[in-house]
């Protein structure tokens, strides 16, 4: 852990904290000529004002969380128990509610928000008030197991792969009406030719080119 730290002090330690001295810093070292500078405002600008499409779905089940991933002595790889039915799940969901759409590959936002059932133990007051969710839940399962869980089911079905999730968002609640509530939006475009070449140089996405929606680079 030291040896990581000095490392990363002399690889960054020379960058200022601030943000704006940071920005200077940046700019000052790169050595923008008068055509990149303009470049650079024009790529801002549009990538600032980039579209995202949006999906919006729920579930009428009680949230649950798959069990963290586990190693096989038989297979000698990780897997995680009950990954697959909720991946079916998902599958079978998107044929029966929606046109089948195209695989997503550009950058992506999830939001989840988890009902759980409202406690018998609660008196009247309070399950009022977990309705209106001014009471949160206090128990398993934890955010990130759960958030994780429908991150996972909705990979390539609707969401190429996970890792294009660059904001996430779980919250937890009660109701008396227990359901998954998910918000997945995404970039109408790649935000770079770096990303664009990067996504199309996977494996994942050569195999699955004909149920992909194939997009553009915005700048």
């Amino acid at each position: 852990m030291i040896k990581k730290f000095s490392d990363y002090l002399d690889k960054f330690g020379d960058i200022p904290k601030d943000t704006y001295e940071r920005f200077t810093y940046i700019l000052s070292s790169l050595k923008l000529n008068k055509k990149e500078y303009e470049k650079l405002q024009k790529n801002i600008k549009k990538l600032s004002n980039t579209k995202w499409d949006e999906f919006n779905f729920i579930f009428y089940f009680i949230p649950q969380a798959t069990p963290r991933a586990r190693f096989s002595r038989r297979t000698k790889v990780f897997y995680v128990k009950n990954l697959y039915d909720y991946n079916g799940l998902f599958k079978e969901f998107l044929e029966s509610t929606f046109e089948m759409k195209k695989i997503i590959t550009t950058s992506c936002k999830f939001y989840c928000d988890l009902y759980f059932p409202i406690p018998e133990q609660m008196n009247k007051v309070e399950k009022i008030l977990a309705e209106l969710r001014l009471i949160r839940p206090l128990s398993k399962p934890d955010w990130d197991n759960a958030g994780k869980t429908y991150s996972d089911m909705v990979q390539k079905h609707l969401i190429l792969d996970d890792c294009l999730i660059i904001d996430a968002n779980v919250r937890k609640f009660y109701s008396f009406k227990p359901r998954i509530e998910i918000s997945i939006k995404y970039m109408d475009g790649y935000d770079s030719k770096y990303n664009k070449r990067k996504v199309e140089s996977w494996n994942t996405y050569k195999s699955a080119k004909d149920e992909i929606d194939s997009k553009d680079s915005i700048i």
